[in-house]
């Protein structure tokens, strides 16, 4: 059934400062990166009409790996990762505020029949350097959009000729419509031609397992957790279990006018828009009514690194995951 209009436990919410739940986590999330590559098959890219997506070849045995997160809160096992999602604005706000974007991780819990998410926001300001991990999702989402690109090129080079043999004039105005696309196309992403022309050298960065959680993505162990639905039909109420990591995921301003071209102005092979964002150049589904969430602190736990050097109580100067730099919440939540 289709839960998009019911109202009932709908996701996204706004999260803020005040969580009436309580966080029963009792250490961080552990991912394991896998052994999946972002130029292989294993992970298939799609340009679709309301995000881009990275879908996860479910395993079929010992290996290769998918990567895969353990969640104190949901039992024994560790669960995979079926796909990342990419949206733009992002779906959940904090304290009413928007961010540029969010990537949404999702697992499947086979014993309890629920997902769990874990959302990332993408923080875009000005001034944030290019982030190098999150360049290679964006490389790889390239590739699908001038493959198909080029599909598209390829049928207005044969309508052209029917125009010029007395046929249709759509052909060359087909033809017309692209060519301020291609400048701020090569405006964009002229750093990597190489890498439409599938290079080796290219071919080789992305060829290295990628791991979801890399320093330059996770910033915190912390987050606010709620019950709620899928964002996309048939939003199957309380369905999943939300993790909104509480420290944003920086890319600079050019890395999200990259993602957001490539999704707002990708045509499939027959030449057709495919995306449905609207006059605010938004995919993202609205806020839904307020749901009861709760917040993971260091005062519930701290990040492993930390408890092996200095105990459960943290160090005097804290550490994120891995003993990288701790970066305080986007909102003090008391």
């Amino acid at each position: 059934s289709n839960d998009c209009g019911s109202g009932d436990k709908q996701s996204p919410i706004d999260v803020c400062t005040s969580p009436r739940g309580t966080c029963t986590e009792t250490h961080e999330m552990r991912p394991k990166p896998g052994d999946y590559k972002m130029s292989g098959n294993l992970i298939e890219k799609q340009i679709l009409p309301s995000m881009l997506r990275l879908v996860m070849e479910p395993r079929t045995g010992e290996e290769p790996d998918p990567p895969q997160i353990d969640f104190s809160s949901n039992g024994r096992g560790i669960t995979d990762m079926t796909n990342i999602d990419f949206k733009f604005p992002s779906e959940h706000s904090v304290c009413g505020h928007q961010l540029d974007g969010e990537m949404q991780y999702y697992t499947f819990h086979p014993m309890r029949k629920r997902f769990v998410a874990v959302a990332f926001f993408l923080d875009a300001t000005e001034g944030n350097p290019r982030n190098n991990h999150l360049q290679d999702v964006i490389d790889a989402f390239t590739v699908e959009f001038v493959k198909n690109k080029r599909k598209c090129e390829e049928k207005k080079q044969g309508l052209a000729g029917s125009f010029v043999n007395g046929g249709s004039g759509r052909g060359l105005e087909m033809i017309n419509e692209t060519i301020a696309e291609d400048i701020e196309f090569r405006q964009l992403f002229d750093h990597d031609l190489e890498q439409w022309n599938s290079t080796i050298q290219s071919n080789r960065r992305l060829a290295s397992a990628w791991h979801p959680f890399d320093p330059e993505i996770q910033k915190s162990v912390h987050f606010w957790g709620y019950s709620g639905s899928l964002t996309e039909p048939p939003c199957t109420n309380n369905s999943v279990d939300w993790k909104v990591m509480d420290v944003p995921t920086p890319i600079s301003p050019k890395q999200l006018q990259q993602f957001k071209h490539l999704l707002f102005n990708h045509v499939d092979g027959n030449c057709k828009r495919t995306s449905v964002h609207n006059s605010k150049a938004s995919v993202a589904r609205p806020t839904q009514p307020p749901l009861r969430y709760y917040h993971c602190s260091r005062d519930e736990y701290v990040s492993d690194e930390e408890r092996l050097v200095c105990g459960d109580a943290g160090c005097v100067i804290p550490f994120g995951a891995g003993l990288n730099p701790y970066y305080p919440p986007l909102v003090h939540v008391p």
